[in-house]
């Protein structure tokens, strides 16, 4: 290589790319803001906010609005049907005590926590990531922002409180992967349900992660659904309203989202038949499945403990793939995770193993007070040996998202969500069988193995 060449490959790899990267995405994020007409979840909750305020009721004056669109004669067809609240009576004193602050600081605060929710999002996927696919992981993480689900879409311009809630589910999720710590995970899920009770299917992730979570789990998830029915007897007219805006979300907004049950009950809304009954009777048949293949993985976890890390990205798609209503903001925080598992499909799952167990070994020299070189310093760098598998991904990526342009964007998403959860689960069981045909010849060798994954030979002998 000459000197000219190396000049120019020092230009085009590493931080400066990266910060490039990011330059471009503030910009793009700052010009479609300007050009569109962003933050109609925002204005949906400062409505509410005015509203509680001045002593009104939200969902009483959210419905009101939706009636009177609903039965104006010769209205524009293409025009979106307004917006109520739909967050449960218990939020109302929050909003009170929000109305309190000025305006331009209540705003500024939010769109703050916004930015700091979506920063934790990609703090938690870089957890995930393995040494090697961090080294490319810093040039795709700003395209998270417009490809929620790897479909482009501008649901980050809403503002939806969701964002900061992922951000903080993911964030408390770390310790509770790393080391089986889940008390603040449980903590931020049930704190997310109060706004979005269907947010409480994230108590399986634990569940089928970690170790001998299921009874905490099912008890903060007792918890979630008494937090919420409770509400009905405290504030019954309330609460009776608050259900009421919830179903014309469905009935005149057709906010089906894109699970299995939404995309059929909006396909037989769209056909004018009745869809409640159908599409309640496919979401538990698909969740009954996607519940029995996450137990099985479960399974799979505890004979192969060295499999956690690897299994996280998936186990967490496997889990948004619960809820009853997925929506565009509950894929934007599992795009990355789901670019782990394609990437890992187009390697191979032995490899990511064998990068997992490295890491481990790093970690255990500097235990034992030795000075390796640790690659998790290394900066963010193009490996031209990636380049098959990037040119892969991109070329799938570009093929979906012309598919999904002006299409049947909600169809193609859940399609390919099952897809990538299913190839992930083949990766995950290729790398089981690949753990189970190396197993260490001596005792030495299988010693190290185990404390690399925090376990002790010592009580897998014995039994203990």
């Amino acid at each position: 290589m000459t000197v000219e060449e190396g000049s120019i490959l020092k230009l085009v790899t590493g931080r400066r790319v990266v910060a490039l990267f990011w330059i471009g995405s503030i910009i793009s994020l700052v010009a479609l803001a300007s050009q569109d007409s962003p933050g109609w979840d925002t204005d949906v909750y400062w409505a509410a906010i005015k509203s509680v305020s001045r002593g009104g009721n939200p969902y009483a004056e959210g419905i009101a609005v939706q009636k009177v669109f609903h039965d104006q004669k010769n209205k524009d067809p293409h025009a979106h049907p307004p917006m109520t609240y739909v967050y449960s009576p218990i939020t109302l004193p929050v909003l009170n005590i929000l109305g309190k602050l000025p305006a331009w600081l209540l705003g500024t605060s939010y769109y703050c926590a916004l930015i700091v929710g979506f920063a934790l999002q990609m703090w938690a996927v870089w957890k995930m990531a393995t040494v090697h696919e961090r080294r490319w992981l810093p040039f795709l993480l700003p395209a998270a922002a417009y490809f929620p689900g790897f479909l482009n879409d501008d649901v980050i311009l809403s503002g939806n409180i969701v964002y900061l809630l992922y951000g903080l589910v993911l964030a408390a999720a770390i310790p509770g992967w790393k080391r089986n710590q889940w008390g603040w995970y449980y903590l931020a899920v049930l704190a997310a349900s109060i706004c979005k009770a269907p947010l409480l299917t994230l108590l399986a992730f634990p569940a089928i992660l970690g170790r001998r979570q299921w009874v905490a789990s099912g008890a903060v998830g007792a918890a979630g659904l008494a937090l919420f029915f409770v509400q009905a007897r405290l504030w019954p007219t309330l609460f009776a309203q608050y259900m009421q805006a919830v179903q014309l979300q469905f009935d005149w907004n057709a906010d089906f989202g894109f699970g299995p049950a939404g995309v059929l009950g909006l396909a037989l809304q769209n056909a004018g038949m009745s869809y409640t009954i159908a599409s309640e009777a496919i979401y538990v048949g698909f969740a009954i499945a996607m519940a029995s293949v996450l137990f099985w993985l479960s399974r799979v976890l505890q004979a192969n403990d060295a499999l956690r890390d690897a299994a996280v990205p998936l186990i967490l798609v496997g889990t948004v793939l619960l809820n009853p209503r997925v929506k565009e903001y509950d894929v934007a925080a599992i795009t990355i995770p789901m670019a782990l598992i394609i990437a890992r499909f187009l390697q191979s799952g032995s490899e990511v193993l064998r990068e997992l167990q490295d890491r481990r070994k790093v970690h255990l020299a500097h235990q034992l007070g030795s000075k390796p070189r640790s690659e998790l310093a290394e900066r963010p760098r193009i490996d031209w040996r990636d380049v098959p598998t990037i040119v892969g991904v991109g070329g799938w990526f570009l093929i979906i998202n012309l598919g999904a342009t002006d299409g049947p964007w909600k169809p193609i998403e859940l399609a390919l969500l099952v897809f990538v959860f299913a190839i992930g689960t083949w990766v995950l069981i290729h790398q089981a069988r690949e753990l189970r045909q190396e197993v260490p010849a001596s005792d030495s060798i299988s010693a190290e193995i185990n404390l690399d994954f925090g376990l002790d030979p010592r009580r897998l002998k014995t039994g203990v």
